[in-house]
């Protein structure tokens, strides 16, 4: 007798690169620290695309840890909207080029503000709009837009920089 057909289980896995640089090795606590941070990015987003519906059962789990170098973790989502894991992959995506960027032009310049400016603003809003289904105007408030610009600047100067992003469906 044949095992009976698995269900699918909704859920989608995240596969996130680190770059531990030349000595191959991460900090503990640089590592938790990033991934606190994606976390927090993540829900946050799922939040905002789940809106205005009630709150729901979410899970975000790490479903592998690859100690080598780089650092390869992947996440397991359930309950996460397609759009809220697009929005995501595309500010990974933006905080990996942001960090290239940078490298590439040595240093922050002394004059360049951290906080968020209404241009950083915008874009984010921009990309939180694809976190609403079927073109639904986004509705999300500058506190709102200034969390997750929080997220987004400890990750473009997280000691533990992110790599590549790539998504799964399970």
């Amino acid at each position: 007798m044949s095992p009976a057909p698995r269900a699918p289980t909704g859920a989608t896995f995240i596969d996130l690169e680190f770059d531990t640089g030349t000595t191959g090795g991460a900090l503990l606590g640089d590592i938790a620290s990033s991934l606190v941070s994606l976390d927090e990015l993540l829900r946050d987003l799922a939040s905002i695309a789940a809106y205005p519906s009630s709150v729901e059962f979410r899970n975000i789990e790490i479903a592998a840890i690859e100690m080598r170098s780089p650092l390869k973790i992947r996440l397991s989502l359930f309950a996460i909207s397609p759009d809220a894991v697009k929005a995501f992959q595309d500010i990974c995506r933006h905080i990996i080029l942001f960090r290239e960027r940078r490298s590439r032009t040595a240093a922050v310049t002394a004059g360049e503000s951290e906080e968020a400016s209404p241009t950083r603003l915008a874009d984010i809003k921009t990309v939180v709009a694809l976190c609403t289904p079927g073109g639904v105007e986004s509705r999300i408030t500058d506190q709102e837009a200034q969390r997750l610009y929080g997220h987004i600047a400890i990750l473009h100067n997280a000691a533990i920089p992110l790599k590549r992003v790539e998504v799964k469906e399970g």
